[in-house]
C-alpha cells in the first residue's frame, strides 16, 4: 500500500494520478529510458524527491538528487539486483524497490551491546588431604 501512495504522490503530476494499472510496466519503463534517458531521469528525480519528503528514503547529505535517481536507474539496470517478475509489475513498484534498497532509513535505535558477563572466580585451591594421625 505504501509503494502505491508513494507513487501517486510522485507520479501525479506525470500521470495525472493514474491508478496502478494505467502505469507502465518496469521493462517497459527501462526500455523507455534508453530512449529519453532525460525524462527518465526526470521521473527518477521526482520519484526521489516525494520518497525524501515523505521519509521512505534517506539520501544522505552529500548525494544530490540527480545522482540518487542515476544510482537508481543503474540499481535497476544491473541484473540480479531484484526477482524477474518485478519487472511485469508497475514501475514505481521497482522505484520503490531500488531506492529503499539504495537509501534505507534506520528506523529502529540501534540496540545496545549484549551484557558482559561477570569474570569467573578462580577455583578455590584444593585443600590437603587430611593426614592420618600417627600412634
Amino acid at each position: 500500500m505504501k509503494k502505491v501512495l508513494l507513487a501517486f504522490a510522485a507520479m501525479a503530476a506525470m500521470f495525472a494520478a493514474a491508478p496502478a494499472e494505467d502505469l507502465p510496466k518496469l521493462s517497459d519503463f527501462l526500455t523507455s529510458c534508453y530512449r529519453d534517458n532525460g525524462a527518465c531521469t526526470q521521473k527518477i528525480k521526482s520519484y526521489v524527491d516525494a520518497a525524501k519528503r515523505q521519509n521512505f528514503i534517506c539520501v544522505p547529505g552529500d548525494v544530490s538528487t540527480r545522482e540518487a535517481a542515476s544510482a537508481t536507474l543503474h540499481w535497476l539496470r544491473t541484473d540480479g539486483n531484484y526477482p524477474a517478475s518485478l519487472s511485469e509489475q508497475p514501475f514505481d513498484d521497482g522505484l520503490y524497490e531500488a531506492t529503499t534498497k539504495l537509501y534505507p532509513c534506520k528506523t529502529e535505535a540501534t540496540p545496545p551491546p549484549p551484557p558482559v558477563p561477570p569474570p569467573a572466580e578462580p577455583p578455590a585451591e584444593p585443600t590437603p588431604p587430611a593426614t592420618p594421625p600417627q600412634q
